[in-house]
């Protein structure tokens, strides 16, 4: 999102994240994520068998500097990362944009995005529905968003499951959108969306 993009409901609902952060849930602490943490995020955000169906291929500690300095550049979005036992495990990324609206309609609605990835040693204990689900009902509860999107790959079936149990719904899917890593094979994309309470907001 650029800054053209941006409107002042996207700084309250990303304010309102920012603020209520850092949350302990049952088994672990989510903060927003810091300059230190970039060994830890490149512990999994460098491995290929996390970012394979990421759109991004393993990164490099440089790189991964370079992506947690964007996330803390972004106005419009948060980066919650999880802290398990002192040691950050995974991230949950939220991006906010304004809804659409057909002229002569406006709407101070608000949409967001959603995406995560977590390290493999806590992969199958539910690490990753705790943290995203929390997250998720910050952001469409006092947040007031509207509509919350995530896209994945048709291969990262474990992805498409966790979406599931946080009640989001399989919208569609985009056929043979992109090239697989592989150079063969083209792998579908699926839209899963998830609603918030009706909102009154005009």
């Amino acid at each position: 999102m650029n800054g053209a993009e941006r409107s002042e409901d996207v700084d309250r609902v990303v304010s309102m994240l920012r603020s209520a952060l850092p949350v302990t849930t049952g088994r672990c602490v989510l903060r927003e994520v810091r300059v230190g943490d970039v060994e830890a995020v490149h512990a999994y955000r460098g491995l290929p068998e996390v970012t394979r169906y990421l759109g991004h291929p393993p990164l490099s500690r440089e790189q991964v500097g370079e992506l947690v300095a964007g996330w803390r550049k972004d106005r419009a979005a948060v980066t919650v990362v999880c802290e398990q036992d002192g040691q950050v495990v995974g991230d949950v990324r939220v991006w906010c944009r304004p809804s659409a609206a057909m002229r002569p309609a406006t709407t101070r609605h608000v949409d967001a995005g959603l995406g995560y990835a977590f390290h493999p040693a806590v992969h199958g204990q539910g690490l990753a529905t705790e943290s995203a689900g929390t997250v998720l009902e910050l952001v469409l509860g006092p947040g007031g968003v509207r509509r919350v999107t995530a896209r994945v790959f048709a291969p990262a079936t474990a992805s498409a499951r966790l979406l599931a149990r946080l009640g989001f719904t399989q919208d569609g899917c985009d056929r043979a959108a992109v090239l697989a890593p592989d150079g063969l094979s083209w792998w579908d994309d699926q839209l899963w969306s998830r609603l918030g309470a009706p909102a009154r907001m005009p």
